[in-house]
């Protein structure tokens, strides 16, 4: 019966108030609440895009997700061998990396870190195949000097596929000085990652030629294991050990290897949540003064409930259920809102650029007359100046339901701090007076 005297009630209060007196108080309310929602929901959808990209591009191609270190080359077969048959793990593949300067068609050098991994590697590691994207060539390995270059590497040193590039690096003498050596290797394809530092600093041997870089005519390679949930590595890391032959052997998470990079991109999450959830506060706090104004202009209306037996729990629950609708309502529409923006967020850019360039096309034909016009055309993710081709949103499931929750809580509150004062009535004084 209390359930449905609040539920009356609260509907009643909300209707009365949503086209009379403060109509205008909960709409700017929903309202805030609806773009507070929208905005963080579009713009953690674009940061995760970017951020997920980026990690996805560093895991796959350079890091992987567990590494073991300090192998023989016999002793590594048989951990392979291992490796790929346990549970849990998707791929596993030996890899060396060499710091060397790289020379093309340009007279200008440049530094390259050189990864030197099996010419099957495709095949052995699929999740790499589908991140480095081929733009010229092919990825073959297999032949004697063959090298695949990145493409802005390749950009830089001005050469392109079958071009030559010379390669120098320290090696270590008979007696063990170091001593530079140059190689000459044929580019046999291009890769584009996504990720400017994989593109413009790095490339790509078979480990046959990473030995003999190394000079010493064979390399302790190091073993890149990816896993089925990146998160488990603590687990999978002990039953690594466990293996015959791997509990003296070093195994490292992703989580040492990029512990700097991904807590930035944590802060800077946290960060941008915190400015964009400052929407909520501000709504809270409209809410909060609105309901105040509401429960005392119902003081005649509260006094005639509680002398009819309503509680005060009771009577507060009105207004909390005010609260309560108005950030539902706030908080879906800006969900769905969201989540439409998001889901077309390059149709939007595309939108505002047509706009932008629509209005400067505008101006330039009403100054033609007066002088020479030729502005440029307006981009908001130029090329020139980004390195992207369309930006990425991906909206997760667990931040949209705290978004929402936030967004419904938050005016509940308000609205329950504001009802405080509904103890402040007195049924005889109000009926005495009135």
């Amino acid at each position: 019966m209390r359930g449905r005297f609040v539920s009356f009630m609260g509907l009643r209060y909300f209707r009365s108030r949503r086209r009379g007196v403060g109509g205008t108080s909960t709409v700017l309310s929903i309202l805030g609440l609806a773009v507070g929602v929208m905005a963080l929901t579009a713009v953690m959808g674009v940061m995760n895009g970017f951020q997920l990209g980026f990690i996805e591009s560093i895991l796959e191609i350079s890091s992987y997700h567990l590494q073991m270190r300090g192998i023989d080359g016999r002793e590594a077969a048989d951990l392979l061998q291992s490796l790929r048959t346990l549970p849990g793990v998707r791929s596993a593949v030996p890899f060396s990396e060499h710091q060397v300067i790289i020379e093309g068609r340009f007279s200008d050098p440049r530094g390259c870190l050189i990864r030197a991994v099996p010419p099957e590697v495709q095949q052995l590691d699929p999740s790499f195949a589908r991140t480095l994207e081929i733009v010229d060539g092919d990825f073959r390995l297999d032949q004697p000097g063959a090298i695949v270059l990145g493409v802005e590497l390749s950009r830089h040193l001005g050469v392109g596929v079958g071009d030559g590039v010379s390669i120098l690096s320290l090696q270590s003498g008979p007696s063990g000085e170091l001593k530079p050596e140059s190689r000459l290797y044929a580019v046999a394809g291009l890769f584009r990652s996504g990720y400017y530092e994989f593109d413009l600093g790095w490339a790509f041997i078979s480990l046959q030629e990473g030995a003999a870089l190394d000079g010493a005519g064979q390399s302790a390679p190091t073993l890149g294991i990816k896993i089925e949930n990146r998160f488990r590595d603590q687990q999978m890391i002990q039953r690594i050990r466990d293996l015959p032959g791997a509990g003296r052997h070093s195994v490292l998470s992703w989580r040492e290897f990029n512990r700097a990079f991904f807590g930035a991109l944590r802060m800077e999450k946290i960060m941008m949540t915190f400015l964009i959830g400052l929407i909520f506060v501000v709504v809270g706090f409209n809410i909060h003064h609105g309901l105040r104004r509401a429960v005392r202009e119902r003081y005649e209306e509260i006094g005639v409930l509680k002398a009819l037996g309503a509680s005060d729990t009771s009577v507060r629950r009105v207004f909390v259920l005010e609260g309560l609708l108005i950030g539902t309502i706030g908080a879906f529409a800006g969900l769905l809102l969201g989540l439409l923006i998001s889901v077309n967020i390059n149709a939007v850019f595309g939108f505002a650029e047509w706009i932008v360039n629509a209005g400067i096309t505008f101006v330039d034909l009403l100054l033609s007359p007066l002088l020479r016009t030729g502005s440029d055309r307006f981009s908001l993710f130029s090329p020139a100046y980004f390195y992207i081709t369309e930006v990425p949103s991906t909206v997760l499931l667990r931040e949209a339901v705290l978004i929402v929750l936030f967004a419904v809580l938050a005016p509940t509150a308000a609205a329950a701090a504001a009802a405080a004062r509904v103890k402040q009535v007195r049924p005889a004084e109000v009926l005495r007076y009135e």
